[in-house]
Parts: C-alpha cells; sequence; structure tokens
C-alpha cells in the first residue's frame, strides 16, 4: 500500500533530486484528512494523534520521531485550511481505486479510534468518500476492516 508516498519518503531520506511535487502533495494530503478526520468533532485527541503516528510509522517506515514530526506540521497547517478539495483531488489524480480504498479505511480508523462516531465524523467521512470517487457501498466495508482491525488491536493491549 502506498507504493508511491513510501517511494517519496525514501527519495527524500536520501536527497535525491528527482522527488515529483505531486507525489510529495499527495502524502501531504493523505497526512491532511488523517488530521482531519481526527479534529473533525473540535479536537485531536491523544489516541488519534497516536494512531496517526502509529500509521505514518508502519505504512511509510517512518522513525517516531519523523513520523511525529510530520503530524505536527500537518496539525499546524490544518489550523489554516478550510477545504479538503484541493487534498481529494491530489488523491484522486496520484493514486488508483484500492489505494483510495485504503485512505478510507485509515480515516474510519481515526475517527473510531476513540470508540464514538459523531455527527461530523459522519458526515466528514461521508464527503471524503464521495470526493475521492469510493461509493457508499465500499466506504461501508472499509469501516467494517477498521472497525476488525481496531478491536484487533484492543484486544492485543489487554
Amino acid at each position: 500500500m502506498f507504493e508511491i508516498i513510501k517511494s517519496v519518503v525514501s527519495k527524500i531520506k536520501n536527497n535525491e533530486k528527482e522527488v515529483h511535487k505531486e507525489e510529495v502533495k499527495a502524502l501531504s494530503s493523505i497526512v491532511a484528512l488523517l488530521v482531519e478526520a481526527a479534529s473533525v468533532d473540535g479536537n485531536i485527541g491523544e489516541e488519534e494523534k497516536s494512531h496517526i503516528s502509529l500509521i505514518l510509522r508502519k505504512q511509510l517506515n517512518l522513525e517516531e520521531t519523523e513520523a511525529n514530526s510530520i503530524l505536527q506540521e500537518a496539525i499546524i497547517k490544518s489550523q489554516d485550511q478550510i477545504e479538503i478539495w484541493s487534498k481529494t483531488h491530489d488523491i484522486r489524480t496520484e493514486m488508483d481505486y484500492e489505494e483510495r480504498l485504503n485512505i478510507v479505511e485509515l480515516m474510519w480508523e481515526i475517527v473510531l479510534v476513540d470508540e464514538v462516531l459523531d455527527v461530523f465524523e459522519s458526515q466528514l467521512m461521508r464527503r471524503v468518500a464521495g470526493l475521492l470517487f469510493v461509493s457508499d457501498f465500499d466506504s461501508g466495508s472499509c469501516k467494517k476492516r477498521a472497525i476488525a482491525k481496531l478491536q484487533n488491536t484492543s484486544k492485543l493491549k489487554n
């Protein structure tokens, strides 16, 4: 998953000159959407921050400090942001349907990690799925997978 993004991260780490602007925008857009999912209910809880950091570390093979740095930068930028269309557009143009499904699933994980789904989070998920051209059925399947993943994670903690 996220092969384009892993490629960008690798190129940045190795100081390669051939990092495409579109790829960097896609990475930034994914993290921005995850932060939006975490903050749409009015605040970003520690559990949500922790889960986004975990996603960045596992999916992109980042060190904890790098993941936290990217997350903090996205949180700061999100305070000035008033729209998500441009972020979803960047993702739509750079990623195929399966990758977009993975992003929707990750967003479901973020909004559900605190075990509360409020009306703002539900609206955001419907809006983002539509903007990413993900069907309602597939978004529902992503939600179910996210719930199962979170339940398995909580069982491992206990």
